[in-house]
């Protein structure tokens, strides 16, 4: 058997590899060979060193409060030589939880760490060239240096002039006249953005895994328009494609992800919270449709002063009402239609709160572990001391249960 880090198939109380081991996690017993732990020395149960701290040597077991479901998948990897398969019922963020609690070493991702990883930039490999590692640095981590602080700081700034240049181009007079001055304002930001697109393109470790970044892809969506606009430009291009290319101008704010960690978790929490989505979507479908008909149906007999021509021409009126904006340009007039808008905008509210409080769950989640409430604590370092005595305390009361 393989040994490693200096674990031996010795542990308190010594026992043989044929002697059995009994593992209570969170009241349920397991059993199995000391042979079978022993094949993956590395990890929490397979090192008697390791584990020896949740030795129970008046019950003569090991006491895990740990989760139940996901150790039945846990001891299954080493009866299985190897095999790590979640169990349906476990949700991907326990049972990766629990991988990490138990050392093993897995390639088992999730999907949820995928996300992260491609959002927030985590476990990223830096340069093997000390050069190409500080200009990587430099361009892509604000929080590697002071120069590299005030680098993103300066790039925000042109973002935001970027951004308000489109904003000056569509007030009329203010255009015509400051023509010139705008246009050369907006190709020196692009000039900037290339710039710096192409120099983190040539310092990156990984060039494939640039191209596959959700920033990256940001940065670059973003910059390709104004060279749409100067290639067509003077040319007899269909018309919708000169607006298309200015209206995906807009797309520049987004390039603030980079450099605003509060973005970057919104998308997160986004691309997170697909299911929740889903089910909002799904709702606010069911909703539209039976209001719209209902409400049709209602004013069908009112002649001329009808607002809703068919189901579908009032699927705008059931949208804004669902929404409780109430724009006004379409109104029941009869009694019962009345009363059945009244009913649609009181159970929208309810529509639209119910999938989004999991969303909001999830929003908060993340950005308690994020940075922000970090860095708060980093301020508040009594609280925080005061704080993990609580924890503390509390754990000892547990152990002591």
């Amino acid at each position: 058997m393989p040994v490693s880090n200096g674990c031996s198939i010795i542990s308190r109380p010594r026992k043989s590899i044929n002697d059995r081991v009994r593992i209570n996690v969170s009241g349920t017993m397991f059993e199995t060979l000391e042979e079978t732990l022993s094949r993956f020395p590395d990890t929490l149960l397979g090192c008697p060193k390791k584990r020896v701290q949740y030795f129970d040597a008046k019950q003569d077991e090991y006491f895990f409060n740990r989760n139940r479901l996901a150790f039945d998948a846990i001891l299954f990897y080493y009866q299985s030589y190897g095999r790590l398969v979640r169990p349906d019922v476990v949700p991907e963020n326990v049972f990766i939880e629990e991988v990490r609690f138990f050392q093993i070493q897995s390639n088992y991702t999730s999907t949820r760490d995928k996300i992260e990883r491609a959002l927030l930039g985590k476990d990223e490999d830096l340069p093997q060239n000390v050069i190409q590692r500080k200009i990587w640095l430099l361009f892509s981590h604000p929080e590697s240096s002071y120069p590299a602080k005030v680098l993103a700081v300066l790039s925000v700034v042109i973002i935001l002039l970027s951004v308000i240049i489109p904003c000056f181009e569509s007030s009329g007079d203010l255009a015509v006249n400051n023509d010139v001055f705008f246009s050369s304002l907006e190709m020196a930001c692009y000039v900037w953005f290339t710039f710096e697109v192409a120099v983190r393109l040539s310092s990156a470790p990984d060039k494939l895994r640039f191209f596959r970044s959700a920033l990256n892809i940001v940065d670059i969506v973003s910059v390709a328009p104004y060279y749409v606009l100067l290639t067509v430009q003077g040319t007899r291009a269909p018309l919708s494609v000169l607006r298309a290319a200015r209206m995906l101008r807009v797309l520049r704010i987004f390039k603030l992800t980079r450099y605003s960690s509060g973005m970057r978790i919104l998308f997160f929490t986004f691309a997170t919270s697909m299911k929740e989505l889903g089910m909002f979507l799904i709702f606010i479908s069911i909703s539209v449709v039976v209001s719209s008909s209902a409400a049709f149906y209602a004013e069908a007999g009112c002649d001329n002063k009808c607002a809703f021509l068919s189901i579908p021409d009032a699927f705008w009126w059931a949208i804004i009402t669902i929404c409780t904006v109430g724009y006004g340009d379409k109104v029941p007039v009869t009694t019962m239609g009345k009363f059945l808008g009244a009913i649609c905008a009181v159970l929208g509210t309810v529509t639209v709160a119910l999938p989004l409080f999991r969303f909001a769950a999830h929003f908060r989640a993340k950005i308690e572990n994020s940075n922000y409430i970090q860095s708060f604590r980093d301020r508040n370092p009594r609280r925080s001391i005061r704080k993990r005595q609580q924890n503390r305390s509390s754990i000892q009361q547990h152990v002591k249960v």
